[in-house]
């Protein structure tokens, strides 16, 4: 009995270690996609969303992927997510900007444009177009990480020939976007699993290198993964942890970012299986993977459910690939995926306090509201802002712990609040019928 005992307590302490290794051993940020509670009918969370990415591990990282435009009439224009999650940002919060600008939906292209309905990279319309928005994109948003493309090497299955064309357009977008922000780190995304032939459960069993070959490593400052190991393996704890080797192995001591990662929550399609379970043992698997490794960012696909009802085979394969399930609660990978981050607690316990000490009624309003924070301020001040980070109303030389907030000329709407007084940061929302 003594001796297995100590086979226990052997067990109990390799797995310790081992974890522990794994925390110490990556030292990059933790993000989420873009996943405000409600998504994708109820958008009325931004704020809250925002400021608890901005308040994870001293600054996570918000993804806004989307098309590089948001209707064909309006190509040319900096499509309205990538420019609310960049302006938000480092003021009212200071998380990190991540964005992709995608430009298919596979085998569908979206290259056609006013006046060229050539829907492939020989359209010099819509090159010129796209060019003009990655360059006014660089100028006003400058994102700390700046995609472009969105699982490409599906596009060299569908046509290798048009991709070289597609591989010269990111090449001169990356020359003109480092001249207008050299600070942003530029690249694009492969899908890593299409990309190894690592995909049986969804018909990926075909390797496509020759995608990656084809790019400039030179103009690529950082690396975009989707990596989704359930497309093979049943299980999370199944993943070998050399899983991403070979990409390691190509890239070098070049950074990666795996833009979007996860484990289902529920079982609702896939020969996978999916549960909460899953998720914890994805999260301790993946964090093995990459220990000591160069990647800089990793971002869980979504922090809140996709609420979709559609029903399309999309939306049923990713739509619990959340940390938080159908009715708001945390998952229990949640907690073990902000472990990997050593001020996570310190900074949720920060949040509470702060989002706890603020009153705003009424709320919604119509003409006027009162802020009441739980402290009496001195030489604070007020700054509120719209949804795409500009401010609208400023108050300096606030003192007590009561401000009014006069309507003025806003137009009705959702608008964020932030209170400073020295090191003291209180943030909220207005809403205004």
């Amino acid at each position: 009995m003594r001796k297995i005992y100590y086979i226990l307590i052997i067990v109990l302490l390799s797995s310790i270690i081992s974890e522990n290794y794994a925390q110490n051993n990556y030292y990059g940020k933790l993000g989420y996609g873009f996943s405000p509670e409600g998504q994708p009918y109820d958008y009325d969370s931004i704020a809250p969303f925002l400021q608890e990415v901005a308040n994870t591990c001293d600054g996570g990282v918000v993804f806004a992927n989307s098309n590089w435009r948001d209707s064909i009439n309006s190509s040319g224009l900096i499509p309205g997510l990538q420019k609310l999650v960049c302006l938000a940002q480092p003021m009212p919060y200071g998380y990190a900007d991540m964005i992709n600008f995608a430009w298919a939906s596979y085998p569908t292209l979206y290259l056609d444009v006013p006046g060229d309905a050539t829907n492939n990279w020989t359209n010099v319309t819509a090159k010129n177009l796209f060019l003009q928005m990655l360059i006014n994109a660089a100028d006003s948003l400058k994102p700390t990480y700046f995609f472009i493309g969105n699982e490409i090497s599906t596009y060299w299955a569908q046509d290798s020939a048009d991709y070289i064309n597609w591989m010269s357009f990111y090449n001169q977008a990356y020359d003109s976007i480092k001249v207008h922000s050299p600070s942003s780190k530029v690249g694009t995304t492969f899908n890593y699993e299409h990309l190894t032939g690592n995909g049986t459960f969804v018909g990926f069993t075909t390797p496509y290198w020759n995608a990656f070959n084809a790019l400039d490593t030179s103009k690529i400052d950082i690396l975009g993964l989707t990596v989704y190991p359930f497309f093979k393996y049943p299980h999370a704890n199944s993943v070998p942890a050399n899983y991403l080797e070979p990409i390691f192995n190509r890239m070098g001591n070049k950074p990666i970012a795996i833009t979007e990662t996860g484990w289902p929550g529920d079982s609702v399609i896939g020969a996978w299986y999916a549960s909460s379970a899953e998720q914890v043992d994805y999260v301790n698997t993946l964090f093995s993977m990459i220990s000591g490794k160069n990647v800089e960012v990793v971002n869980w696909l979504f922090l809140n459910y996709l609420m979709d009802t559609s029903n399309t085979a999309e939306m049923l394969l990713f739509k619990s690939v959340a940390l938080r399930d159908s009715l708001g609660n945390d998952r229990p990978a949640l907690p073990i995926w902000l472990s990997y981050c050593d001020n996570a607690t310190r900074i949720e316990n920060t949040t509470a306090m702060q989002q706890t000490d603020v009153i705003v009624y009424p709320n919604p309003f119509s003409s006027t509201t009162t802020i009441e924070i739980k402290y009496n301020m001195q030489n604070a001040s007020l700054v509120v802002y719209n949804l795409f980070g500009e401010i609208v109303a400023y108050l300096n030389n606030l003192n007590g712990n009561i401000i009014k907030v006069d309507r003025n000329n806003l137009s009705h709407g959702v608008y964020f609040f932030q209170v400073t007084e020295n090191d003291k940061i209180f943030a909220g929302k207005l809403i205004i019928e």
